[in-house]
């Protein structure tokens, strides 16, 4: 009786450590580049624009603002949206070779080749404590797959938003998660924005990629979370009606500018 209990704990530590190495490896681990699949181009006489992202853009918030506001610039456009709420830049990668089937998939946009892409990602990068290096790998990998379709990458910067606050409101358990993973990603810096903006703008630049984007500079919409709580809501992570409307058409103007320029 003795041993069977004592094989069964040792299932369950076995089990036990599986599950966190498993758990650790696809949290923290960079994914590769995915071979490219085939995109079938069609004519048509619209400016189409994509968005993918967070839950920023699975609530399609930004969609009737988007359309809207180009609408009234005399841009006739078509809005296509998929977001995934809470996923980090590593699953929004994913989420672009995932089967149609897959809830969260972004295939089918890609394979409807808008002229351009918002790509809206990173807070939950930064709130994770996921590192620095891990963010911009995965936002290099996304802007090359758009590149390689010739879908235009919009890139709207990682947004200063309460990290803070957002994550001081969190259990006990995850605020703790969080804190330790700061100290081995990001030096025990719990506001990391800084640090992942720099990194990524550091990456552009090496891999000659900044020509090639259009760059949303969030800091014309807020530049210091102390100065703005106003536009964001009460979790401090998303922005509320006001905020999604200086975002919307921050992004409307600088798309606007772009596309007459074509």
């Amino acid at each position: 009786m003795r041993e069977k209990i004592k094989k069964g704990l040792l299932t369950i530590v076995a089990v036990f450590i599986f599950a966190t190495s498993y758990y650790l490896i696809d949290r923290f681990s960079f994914e590769k580049e995915f071979p490219y699949y085939e995109v079938i181009v069609n004519n048509k006489d619209f400016f189409s624009i994509g968005v993918i992202g967070d839950s920023w853009v699975a609530r399609k918030k930004l969609d009737t603002l988007l359309h809207e506001g180009l609408l009234e610039k005399g841009i006739n456009n078509k809005i296509i949206s998929s977001g995934q709420p809470s996923a980090r830049s590593k699953l929004i990668y994913q989420n672009m070779f995932k089967d149609s089937t897959n809830k969260y998939s972004s295939k089918f946009l890609i394979k409807k080749h808008p002229d351009y892409c918002i790509v809206i990602a990173g807070v939950n990068d930064a709130i994770g404590q996921i590192g620095a290096n891990f963010y911009s790998h995965h936002m290099i990998l996304i802007i090359k797959n758009l590149l390689y379709y010739n879908i235009k990458p919009v890139i709207v910067e990682l947004p200063e938003f309460g990290i803070v606050e957002h994550i001081n409101n969190k259990n006990t358990f995850n605020r703790m998660r969080y804190i330790i993973s700061s100290k081995f990603n990001n030096k025990g810096e719990i506001d990391n924005i800084k640090t992942y903006r720099k990194n990524l703008n550091k990456l552009l630049m090496e891999e000659i990629l900044n020509d090639k984007i259009i760059f949303i500079d969030f800091d014309n919409i807020c530049s210091n979370y102390e100065d703005c709580k106003d536009i964001f809501k009460k979790d401090g992570a998303h922005l509320n009606e006001e905020g999604n409307k200086l975002l919307s058409e921050n992004i409307v103007n600088v798309l606007t500018k772009q596309i007459l320029m074509r």
